[in-house]
């Protein structure tokens, strides 16, 4: 087991980054570490609708999703409907549009993110969600360098 996958295997310091290297690494290290990996696309997403559809359709939430950012927090707090995993991985591609035309928006996702981060750690599962982003966005967030 390498130490990227102990890493994430662990809850105690899972919660929410900007990923400065490569999403295949950690992919691989959370596989590794039974941990499921979903892997979100936001190229197209330019506003909050578009953040909250891409997040319900690769989390594959359930068709009574709220699309609010209430809902979304259940929703990320609850996922009985995925298989069963000893926590998760989220990877947000392709923020930038977002980001950018909806700071405050995405500022909301952020935190809606460190909330489930939390909340699963208190339940001893890791929950990660790695932010990637140009050089041109400052999320404010850590950095995690594998």
């Amino acid at each position: 087991m390498t130490s990227l996958t102990k890493k994430l295997a662990s809850a105690a310091e899972s919660g929410v980054y900007e990923l400065t290297s490569r999403p295949e690494d950690v992919e691989t290290a959370a596989k590794e570490a039974g941990l499921a990996v979903f892997r979100l696309n936001l190229r197209r997403a330019t506003d909050k609708k578009g953040f909250l559809q891409g997040t319900a359709k690769a989390l594959h939430f359930p068709k009574d999703f709220g699309a609010n950012w209430d809902a979304l927090n259940d929703y990320l707090c609850d996922l009985d409907w995925l298989s069963t995993t000893t926590g998760y991985v989220l990877v947000f591609e392709n923020t930038d549009r977002f980001a950018v035309s909806h700071p405050q928006d995405f500022t909301i996702g952020v935190e809606v993110l460190r909330a489930a981060s939390e909340y699963w750690k208190a339940r001893n599962r890791p929950f990660w969600a790695f932010i990637i982003a140009s050089t041109s966005v400052n999320s404010g967030l850590p950095t995690w360098h594998t």
